[in-house]
């Protein structure tokens, strides 16, 4: 029992250390090859995971730089 127990409280340590690291929403403005794979994939899975967050957010300020003023004096 003891051996088990052991055994199924490395396997839980092996599975947790395997997540991928979270890149920041600079990072990915700073890579946009990276983003727009990452992008990609999160917007075809429907991942929701930290780094397809800070993928979707990157990309929402990067379109925000280039979107036009309007003209409210109209």
């Amino acid at each position: 029992m003891r051996l088990l127990t052991l055994s199924f409280l490395s396997l839980l340590l092996i599975i947790s250390g395997c997540k991928e690291e979270a890149k920041t929403t600079q990072w990915y403005k700073d890579h946009p090859d990276e983003l727009k794979a990452v992008y990609e994939k999160c917007q075809k899975t429907g991942d929701a995971s930290d780094n397809c967050k800070n993928a979707n957010e990157a990309h929402y300020q990067i379109q925000q730089l280039n979107a036009p003023t309007p003209d409210l004096n109209s």
